[in-house]
This record gives C-alpha cells, sequence and structure tokens, in this order.
C-alpha cells in the first residue's frame, strides 16, 4: 500500500476509534465513519471489508499503541519501578475510558459470534510475549502465569468497574493488590 493508501487508512482509523467511543458498536455505522473520514461508502470498504474487520484494526491498533508507550516508560527503571509502571499502565487502560472497555467486550462477543476468535489470538501472543519479559526484567516468578494472570484480572476488574458504574472498588487500592500478586 502506498503512503496516501496509509494515510487515508489511518483517518478511517481514527474516525471510527471516535465513534465507537461515543457510542456502543452496533450503534455505529459505516455510512457514519465513512462521512467522518471524508470518504464515500465504496471508498471505505475498499479499505476494510466490514465494520467488525475495522473494529478489529481499531482495537488491536489502540492495544499496540499501548504496549509501545508502556515499553518506553520502562526504559532504565529499576525491577520494582518496572512492576509498578507495568500496573499503572494496566489500570490506565481500565480507568481513562469506560467505554474502551466496553468496545473491547462488545468486539470480543462480535467475534465470538462471527467466529473469528483466532484473530486474537496474534495480539493475546504479543501481549503475553511482552509482558511475560517485563515481568521476568523485573525479577516475578513464573513469569508467563503471571502475563496471563495480569490479563485476566484487569479484563476482569475493567468489566466490575463497568458494571458498577466505578463504585465497586477504589482503583489505587485495587493496584496495590495486583501489584503484590505480581511480586508473589
Amino acid at each position: 500500500m502506498g503512503m496516501k493508501g496509509e494515510e487515508t487508512r489511518r483517518r478511517i482509523v481514527e474516525s471510527a476509534l471516535e465513534l465507537f467511543s461515543e457510542k456502543s458498536y452496533h450503534d455505529v455505522s459505516m455510512e457514519e465513519i465513512a462521512k467522518k473520514a471524508g470518504l464515500s461508502k465504496g471508498g471505505l470498504f475498499h479499505h476494510f471489508p466490514s465494520k467488525y474487520d475495522l473494529a478489529r484494526t481499531v482495537l488491536f491498533t489502540l492495544l499496540d499503541e499501548w504496549l509501545e508507550n508502556l515499553t518506553a516508560r520502562l526504559e532504565g527503571l529499576s525491577g520494582r519501578e518496572k512492576l509498578e509502571t507495568l500496573v499503572d499502565a494496566a489500570f490506565e487502560l481500565i480507568t481513562t475510558s469506560p467505554k474502551l472497555s466496553r468496545f473491547f467486550l462488545e468486539l470480543y462477543e462480535e467475534s465470538l459470534r462471527l467466529n473469528k476468535t483466532a484473530d486474537w489470538d496474534e495480539f493475546y501472543g504479543r501481549y503475553l510475549g511482552s509482558v511475560s519479559s517485563i515481568l521476568r526484567d523485573a525479577g516475578a516468578r513464573d513469569p508467563e502465569k503471571k502475563a496471563l494472570l495480569l490479563g485476566a484480572l484487569v479484563d476482569g476488574l475493567a468489566l466490575h468497574h463497568l458494571l458498577s458504574g466505578g463504585k465497586l472498588f477504589e482503583v489505587e487500592d485495587m493496584k496495590e493488590e495486583v501489584l503484590r500478586i505480581m511480586e508473589g
């Protein structure tokens, strides 16, 4: 794909992200996304064959940026600081945007409905690889297991945070608790 194609794709992804973070996955139409990105619907479908494909690209782009940003923040930190930064970054995902958690869940449900759960494998592999190596550097025991556990804890907490309207737990307390688990 040429530079112009890349540029258009990025514009589409950014427009879609704005819309998906305002409303639910099912309430956003491809027409709306095309309009926001300044394209025809045909132009949009040329880049993304379906709304699901586009939404998946939006989510994985976000998560990859999160991983890159995290990796940059870890430069030159001690083991303990790496752990704290990792847990902080994981919680930022939950607290900065409850709508992001909802989008994540809606998309996961859609991938189950479409029988496309294998789409998550590659991202999951990247996530586990990165987080395991951060935990290993930080001196944690069983870094692979801890990486899985951190993902499950954060996803579960995000869900509960969402369902309780943010009233279920104090984020700082919960962060301490998760940090203790990661250190143990």
